[in-house]
């Protein structure tokens, strides 16, 4: 019997040696494991690392917290690929179209007065748009990396469909909504099925050596996590301004609109309040202001996204919906006003839906059905 075993797998290898795999690499323990787990399935890796912005940044602006695409990550990714025993290896410079396409939309959504996802945006032309222009130039098959997500073919839609994570904790569904629909039959998560204790003891058994690494918490573009002073440092200048309540009155100030979000209560300074929890109700950054109101009106039933990237067709559907990355999905009807916009009408109330923001639409078996940008 382990001959006849040892024999399929051969021929499995056999199959699988001509298939090649362009693998994005960040220097972290997810990619890292998900690069094993493919060398282990008989293909061949390419390995690329992405470069958005100049190394020089992270000496200027010390890491906060751990982020992605520093040069520490550079150096990782380099030695675990050379471990892994991946003779191509390659560093891709993006910074000149990162910086049009994911840091200008960053700045210009905070301008418009509304809340940028920019790793949404990132993975979408990037991540998984550059990366499989390179694919097609070098001739490999699929594009992978560390996500923890599932590309799995659909009976029910007949087709390939991105399907949540099997780790709810750490399932990165949310973050790659935006892909292209063409795009999924290019593309293979291996670590959909696993969770993060597991991925952590497979590196550790592996003697990766980044087994004990820290996850990247931040955007690879401010280092500091100080959105604010980034803001600033890119021309965004902080006027101070009038904060009103729903019945129009002027009760306090804030010192710049860019540095407020909705549903935010802190950073307000009220010199008239009705001794109430207040939050950021909406924010207009043609006058300058932000109104704010009561936490319970910061409720709602409904909302409207538009921008749509769809994977299946529908027109009304009984799903769910999140809103942002740490929420968990809602029980929602969602309903297409057109090809581009659709109208979500949740079960019960959502708190602070926040316009810029994606809102993600889930089946019932948690395949992505698309998402949109919030209104």
């Amino acid at each position: 019997m382990e001959k006849f075993y040892l024999k399929v797998q051969k021929v499995i290898k056999n199959i699988m040696k001509n298939k090649k795999v362009l693998m994005l690499m960040s220097g972290g323990v997810d990619s890292s494991v998900a690069a094993q787990k493919i060398i282990e399935e008989g293909y061949e890796i390419v390995g690329i690392h992405f470069k958005t912005v100049d190394d020089i940044i992270f000496s200027l602006i010390p890491e906060k917290t751990k982020v992605c695409c520093s040069p520490s990550d550079t150096a990782d990714a380099f030695k675990v690929a050379k471990n892994l025993g991946i003779k191509d290896f390659r560093v891709v410079d993006i910074k000149e179209d990162f910086k049009i396409k994911v840091i200008d939309y960053f700045i210009n959504e905070y301008k418009s007065g509304r809340t940028p996802n920019p790793c949404i945006i990132c993975n979408r032309f990037f991540k998984f748009g550059k990366a499989l222009e390179i694919a097609e130039e070098i001739g490999a098959d699929y594009v992978s990396s560390g996500h923890y997500v599932l590309n799995e073919y659909s009976k029910k839609y007949n087709c390939n469909v991105l399907r949540k994570g099997v780790d709810k904790y750490k399932d990165q569904s949310y973050f790659l909504s935006m892909i292209k629909k063409e795009y999924l039959k290019k593309l293979y998560f291996p670590l959909g099925k696993l969770t993060k204790d597991e991925i952590r003891k497979t590196a550790k058994d592996m003697e990766i050596i980044v087994a004990d690494k820290p996850d990247s918490q931040e955007l690879c573009f401010i280092p500091d996590n100080d959105y604010k002073r980034y803001l600033r440092d890119s021309g965004l200048e902080n006027v101070e301004g009038k904060v009103f309540n729903l019945d129009g009155e002027h009760i306090g100030n804030h010192s710049g609109y860019t540095n407020y979000t909705i549903g935010q209560r802190a950073g307000i300074n009220y010199f008239k309040s009705a001794g109430v929890k207040l939050h950021v109700l909406s924010i207009n950054p043609i006058k300058n202001t932000i109104i704010v109101a009561p936490t319970e009106k910061l409720y709602t039933k409904y909302l409207k996204a538009y921008n749509l990237n769809t994977f299946v067709d529908f027109e009304e559907v009984s799903g769910s919906c999140r809103i942002r990355k740490s929420n968990e999905e809602k029980p929602a009807l969602i309903r297409k006003s057109n090809d581009n916009e659709v109208e979500v009408f949740f079960q019960e109330d959502i708190f602070a839906v926040t316009p810029g923001q994606f809102a993600v639409f889930y089946d019932e078996a948690g395949f992505i059905l698309g998402s949109g940008i919030i209104k």
